[in-house]
């Protein structure tokens, strides 16, 4: 196991060799490789994260950087799975967490309620299975008289979500997503 102080200047070499290639410095897996360290687990957040925000000027400044790329911003989301078909609109985002091991950022999102989508859910009381393919309103109405609609928001932040992560994955910040179906 590397110290502490050897493991800030191996990662600083890493992050450093990127910028010198013309890359933007992110959390390489040859970091997680060489120090058996899985990404996203609990050992990334209280050993890895708190030297990768200090390289960028400390958790603050990255934020700020992540939270200005994507506020306000509308994006569209296509998935084949579900045939989703809609926009999204990040209305706030903001900070967790007090420690370099859990901070993080929330972002929260706005579904185009006009939106369409194909739901599958089970009438309410019964077997027979429901198929909404229309707009994501229509499907949440129907999602909430057969109790599930909380398996229709869960569906919709897993698919932000993914399309979030792999827009903001530079930033090294974990997120969590919450949405709300609003018309944009």
């Amino acid at each position: 196991m590397l110290s502490e102080e050897n493991l800030r200047k191996f990662c600083y070499a890493i992050w450093d060799k990127q910028k010198k290639k013309g890359e933007e410095p992110h959390m390489d897996d040859v970091i997680y490789d060489v120090t058996g360290i899985r990404k996203n687990s609990t050992d990334d957040f209280k050993i890895i994260r708190p030297i990768w925000y200090e390289y960028n000027g400390g958790f603050a400044n990255i934020f700020e950087k992540m939270k200005n790329e994507i506020e306000g911003k509308t994006f569209q989301i296509v998935d084949g799975f579900g045939n989703l078909n809609t926009k999204i609109k990040i209305y706030d985002v903001e900070p967790y967490g007090l420690e370099d091991s859990s901070k993080g950022a929330e972002i929260l999102v706005h579904v185009d309620e006009q939106g369409t989508m194909d739901f599958f859910m089970y009438e309410e009381s019964t077997d027979n299975e429901i198929e909404v393919n229309d707009t994501i309103e229509a499907a949440y109405f129907e999602a909430l008289a057969n109790y599930e609609s909380s398996d229709l928001f869960g569906y919709l932040r897993g698919e932000v979500f993914d399309v979030l992560i792999n827009k903001l994955e530079k930033y090294g910040i974990p997120i969590d997503v919450d949405v709300d179906i609003k018309e944009l």
